[in-house]
């Protein structure tokens, strides 16, 4: 009992000695690892019950500067920037040409041929023409006119030169630059209005030599076994739609046109786009014996906005659809 009186005694001195020994060292500057040493030394035990008793602290990250979010490149659709529209063999297998020309042609070779077209240009490159300028649709109230002809008519504001119109105004709000001939061709006479065309355009592609397509806006025609006229229609997002044709000329007529497998190949192409986002709009291709001044430029196209039995506002619905689906197939190519 004495002894463990004195051993308490000599450990408290102990104690008292290293703790004054603690201060000195912390005041002069010691070393810190050797004043946490001596500390710890100094401190009385902690039970193991008792250590398992306390929750250990969370452990403290050190603070950091928190980054800022990597750049994410914006997202954009394709043929926005560059990037070229693919074509499939089931867009190919998808297309079905008809018309009077019996020339054997490949529609997917032709739908993976490189575009000849080049629409970098600064200057117009679409030209918009009306070989048959009277064309006009089936009136409805409120879109009366007066007819020169069944179906045809000199006031423009009921004609297919209205739905060219659309259609250029379309192309322009897509930043894609367009001369609009308006002049009529085939009134006073319907004969010669193709060669009436050509001149003019044969004109205004010498001045813009940037144009790298003719686009010849018509109306189809025809009966049906009662007499009426015909109407080529689809409703597309709930809007009765004139459905289009693409008329392709060929050099089989005996008319010069070395190069009409380009043409096609551009009608093919558009006819695809058109196709992909508004299946139904078209009718089947055209391809045809005569040329239909289509040797101007390797994009020239003649295209039926629906018939004389549509109506001027479904041919009008058709336009905006064209324009939209022919300036993604210009910006793809």
């Amino acid at each position: 009992m004495q002894s463990d009186k004195l051993r308490v005694r000599r450990r408290a001195a102990s104690m008292l000695t290293m703790a004054l020994a603690l201060r000195l060292m912390m005041a002069l500057g010691v070393e810190d690892w050797t004043a946490r040493t001596l500390e710890a030394w100094l401190s009385p035990p902690v039970p193991a019950a008792a250590m398992a008793s306390v929750a250990p602290e969370p452990t403290q990250e050190p603070e950091q500067k928190a980054s800022e979010p990597a750049q994410q490149e914006p997202s954009v659709p394709p043929s926005l920037e560059g990037d070229k529209l693919v074509f499939t063999e089931e867009d190919a297998a998808a297309i079905t040409i008809g018309g009077a020309c019996t020339y054997d042609v490949d529609p997917w070779e032709l739908l993976q041929r490189e575009s000849v077209l080049d629409s970098d240009q600064d200057g117009p490159t679409v030209l918009i023409v009306h070989t048959h300028t009277s064309e006009a649709y089936t009136m409805e109230v409120g879109w009366e006119y007066d007819e020169n002809e069944t179906a045809r008519t000199q006031d423009t504001e009921y004609s297919v030169v209205r739905v060219g119109r659309v259609l250029a105004e379309g192309l322009e709000a897509r930043g894609i630059s367009v001369l609009h001939d308006t002049s009529f061709n085939d009134y006073p006479s319907y004969n010669g209005a193709y060669n009436s065309t050509l001149k003019k355009i044969q004109q205004w592609v010498e001045e813009y030599p940037t144009i790298q397509m003719v686009i010849d806006i018509h109306r189809d025609a025809g009966a049906n076994a009662d007499g009426t006229p015909v109407r080529h229609a689809v409703t597309l997002d709930g809007v009765e739609t004139a459905q289009l044709m693409l008329v392709v000329g060929t050099d089989q007529g005996g008319l010069s046109h070395p190069d009409w497998q380009d043409n096609l190949s551009w009608a093919l192409k558009l006819q695809a786009v058109l196709e992909r986002q508004w299946p139904g709009l078209c009718r089947n291709l055209d391809l045809r014996t005569e040329r239909f001044n289509q040797h101007m430029t390797p994009g020239s196209l003649l295209i039926e906005v629906g018939s004389s039995g549509n109506t001027l506002k479904e041919a009008l619905a058709a336009a905006e659809l064209l324009a939209d689906g022919l300036a993604d197939l210009i910006e793809g190519t």
